[in-house]
């Protein structure tokens, strides 16, 4: 981050944000805490609730309820799931307040994003560098205290660089030379890690987040410069394909071995999940107070994980939260046209959320991201109230 954008925020609130981020020792929760609290005793605190935060408050409180009665992760996260939420999304919201320029938001959202992912790529290259990219094990110990991540969880922290790509399309011109180096080379560290951990769901993010950024970027831009984008793109897939192997048998495809064409787990049954979710959907009216994840294991997709623990009110009270979102983010995206390479931000961090979040059980073993997201949402929110305040100001 800039040290205007720092210094806008406030070094304090900059500093337990990073260090949230970063996660030493899974001791991160301690830094967000204290954040949130300066949130929450700032003189402008009762500006920033919204129905919103009324609605995330809601949800969190009646999830945080129903984890009691099971507490595996630990009682701590009784008081992580009731504020973490509604409390990041008010940070989000605070942080955008204090950036009115497109371009440092942007700047922030990609900070962010990147200083997230840092632990798990320390990771992952140290085990690539102490064991080699071939193994059988495709779970890694987390470079703070070295506990075993399994790699699923491991490889979410990699999400929202998979939309790096996109931000090089769109911002190449604005970019300097230092910062684009940056970007291509945690671009391609990523996709190292992630091939490393045989995600088959980070790659298809990537994909999906850059093809609908370019459908996008295609329609702001000239015939000239299509034209030359797509040249480069050609140029680029030309030169990669012609010195790396995706042959299954190649090194670099070793972690996904026998799972692509596995009947039970392959592409096809969406890697085993189509069948968890049918039963998701049959005991959200069977079971409405939730179920064991020893019934079927967990659902992998986060509202119906979701359900699992908090019942079938809390997947309810998320899904009205995830769709009038859904609808914010829609809304910011073509607020100022001119703003394309925020907007691509927009379009490639929100894709990137529910395509993990359709997928993963997020709420066990994700649960960062999730906080994350809520940021996210608090900048966007933030982030049309500042043009309608713009606009009603030049109106009066």
């Amino acid at each position: 981050m800039s040290n205007s954008i720092v210094k806008s925020i406030g070094y304090l609130r900059v500093i337990l944000f990073l260090i949230y981020l970063l996660d030493p020792f899974s001791y991160g929760y301690l830094f967000g805490v204290v954040l949130i609290i300066s949130i929450i005793t700032d003189k402008f605190f009762k500006e920033k609730l919204d129905s919103n935060f009324s609605l995330l408050l809601l949800f969190s409180i009646c999830y945080a309820t129903f984890y009691i009665f099971n507490l595996e992760l630990g009682s701590q996260f009784i008081l992580i799931y009731a504020l973490f939420p509604a409390g990041f999304y008010l940070i989000g919201k605070t942080f955008n307040n204090k950036i009115m320029d497109s371009e440092r938001l942007f700047y922030l959202l990609f900070a962010s994003g990147l200083i997230f992912s840092l632990p798990a790529m320390a990771s992952v290259l140290t085990s690539i560098y102490d064991k080699g990219f071939v193994v059988i094990e495709r779970d890694i110990p987390m470079i703070w205290g070295g506990d075993s991540i399994p790699a699923t969880n491991m490889a979410a922290y990699f999400v929202l660089n998979m939309s790096i790509p996109a931000f090089l399309v769109a911002g190449f011109k604005k970019f300097n030379l230092p910062l684009k180096i940056l970007m291509i080379t945690t671009f391609i560290l990523s996709v190292v890690s992630v091939l490393r951990l045989g995600s088959r769901t980070q790659l298809s993010i990537f994909f999906i987040t850059f093809v609908i950024s370019l459908i996008y970027l295609i329609r702001r831009q000239t015939v000239k410069q299509n034209a030359a984008l797509f040249g480069v793109l050609f140029l680029i897939f030309n030169v990669f394909i012609s010195y790396v192997s995706f042959d299954k048998d190649s090194d670099i495809m070793s972690a996904f071995a026998g799972r692509m064409e596995s009947k039970k787990y392959g592409a096809a049954t969406a890697g085993g999940r189509t069948e968890r979710w049918s039963k998701s959907i049959i005991n959200l009216w069977e079971k409405p107070l939730g179920w064991d994840v020893a019934d079927f294991g967990f659902s992998h997709n986060l509202w119906f994980d979701i359900a699992r623990v908090g019942g079938t009110l809390s997947f309810i009270l998320l899904l009205i939260f995830t769709i009038k979102n859904a609808v914010n983010i829609k809304k910011a995206i073509f607020l100022i046209p001119q703003n394309a390479l925020l907007n691509t931000a927009f379009i490639c961090y929100g894709l990137s959320f529910y395509l993990l979040f359709f997928v993963e059980p997020i709420f066990d073993g994700y649960f960062p991201l999730f906080v994350f997201y809520c940021f996210f949402l608090g900048i966007v929110t933030q982030y049309i109230l500042n043009d309608e305040t713009i606009n009603n100001e030049q109106n009066s």
